[in-house]
């Protein structure tokens, strides 16, 4: 009974020891795990300089956001470094990083994410993380400098305003998005900043901002255990909090439009010798449609071939007016909830029938898309999915570049889907691709967008009135 007892406790010790190690993934020199309260943690070595790169990201961002909070979410990531508790004002947070001699230090709002990051000597990668845990966790966020940093964000917003290429990219979305554009905008309104509360800050944080709905990636002259061991003494101690996607997340409609939609749009940084024709149709989004994510990755890469049947189709057409086979392209941006497929084509001769070209270009795209889909053979794939593999490979050198794209597929598909993206594009051929092509662009209605220069509108504005262009001057 002694031995089995001193086994059994040799045993659970063993065990002990052992759950503190990382494990290792699928992908060469990455280690991962889950801290108990939920936060996943990414560890990337790469001892190739003395350097820790440190990003902590959360799954939130417009597609989280309501019709009150629009914008707040940009707000909240701004707030992030205006004080601590470890770090009591703006100025102690700067000193902090200047101290540490940290570099690349920013965060970012997006659709699907929000994230913060810096790169630091190695051997303060536990400080490094500790300014993280406060930064995320226990930021002050101080009335004074939240209304200071409201005057920050709105100078922003109009600045990009005044770009109409940044109003015609918002006015897309909510033409696409229209029963809740708001999901698609992580800047906001002027207005909806002005109205933003404290309260509204407390509220995302309680919510979203919980290390069950957090991921933390470490990667560089550093140890994955002793990683390990640093996030669990940092960040064990923050709390999990409910679930905030268990009832799942927005579904837009898979086919927004009745009837194609046509906007034309003056734009002054064009040159009036050439129009720029692009065309948008409502793709998969990952969140719904995963599996089909890989078939528009695949078309991606067969439209930018630079001798592919896709560019030479086009570039050869004389309706169109191509300069050469450059001045068209197109693709998918994996996105989790509003996945678009774009083409473009920048053409030559604006004043001559522009409108009906615009119209042409559109039509002329599901069957030569049909086209690429049947051409496309089982050799031909395998040579593409092999570069794709080598683009990984290039990518993951660095540890910077691997953690990067690894915490983008984690914010919007997970990490098993970057972790077995090459299998599962291995898996496509033609027939897959036909089959997307018919879902997604066949008999769907797009929304074409031209841009033409102002001179140039003025003498073509009839042609786009009869064929019903509306003139858009973008969202604000």
């Amino acid at each position: 009974m002694k031995k089995n007892l001193l086994a059994c406790a040799a045993l659970s010790a063993l065990l002990s020891v052992t759950a503190l190690f990382a494990e290792e993934t699928p992908v060469k020199s990455l280690h991962s795990y889950v801290l108990d309260n939920g936060l996943s943690v990414f560890v990337a070595e790469n001892h190739s300089v003395p350097l820790a790169y440190i990003e902590i990201a959360v799954r939130c961002g417009a597609y989280t956001q309501t019709p009150e909070n629009v914008g707040v979410f940009h707000l909240y990531e701004h707030m992030m470094f205006k004080g601590n508790s470890l770090y009591k004002d703006a100025a102690a947070v700067v000193r902090a990083t200047s101290d540490m001699g940290a570099y690349g230090r920013n965060g970012t709002t997006d659709i699907e994410t929000v994230n913060y990051f810096f790169t630091v000597p190695s051997a303060l990668t536990e400080q490094g993380l500790r300014f993280w845990s406060a930064a995320v966790r226990t930021p002050t966020l101080d009335k004074k400098e939240f209304e200071n940093e409201k005057k920050v964000v709105i100078a922003e917003i109009n600045g990009q305003a005044s770009d109409p290429g940044y109003r015609s990219l918002k006015e897309k979305y909510r033409l696409f998005f229209a029963d809740s554009p708001w999901t698609t905008d992580p800047a906001g309104t002027e207005a909806s900043i002005k109205a933003a509360t404290v309260k509204q800050l407390k509220e995302i944080q309680k919510k979203y901002y919980i290390p069950n709905n957090a991921a933390l990636f470490v990667g560089g002259d550093v140890n994955p255990d002793e990683v390990r061991d640093m996030a669990e003494r940092i960040f064990g101690s923050w709390k999990r909090g409910k679930a905030p996607f268990a009832d799942g997340t927005v579904r837009h409609p898979a086919a927004p439009f009745d009837a194609p939609v046509l906007r034309v749009m003056p734009y002054d940084k064009l040159s009036p010798e050439l129009a720029d024709i692009h065309v948008e149709f409502r793709g998969p989004d990952a969140a719904h449609n995963e599996a089909d994510t890989y078939a528009a990755d695949i078309l991606s890469s067969l439209i930018a071939e630079p001798s592919g049947l896709f560019k030479r189709t086009l570039s050869e057409d004389p309706l169109l007016g191509l300069p050469d086979a450059d001045y068209t392209s197109g693709g998918y941006h994996t996105r989790r909830t509003c996945g678009l497929f774009s083409f473009s084509a920048m053409v030559v001769s604006p004043e001559q029938d522009i409108a009906e070209r615009a119209l042409y270009f559109a039509e002329k795209l599901p069957l030569l898309m049909q086209s690429v889909s049947s051409a496309a053979d089982s050799e031909s794939l395998a040579a593409l999915c092999r570069r794709l593999e080598d683009d990984a490979v290039i990518q993951r050198q660095t540890a910077k570049g691997l953690l990067s794209s690894l915490r983008f597929w984690w914010a919007v598909t997970g990490e098993d889907y970057y972790y077995t993206y090459n299998q599962n594009m291995a898996k496509v051929d033609s027939a897959v691709l036909s089959a997307f092509c018919r879902a997604y662009f066949d008999g769907k209605n797009p929304l074409v967008t031209l841009y033409v220069h102002p001179s140039v509108y003025e003498k073509t504005k009839e042609q786009f009135s009869a064929r019903g262009f509306f003139v858009s001057g973008g969202v604000q």
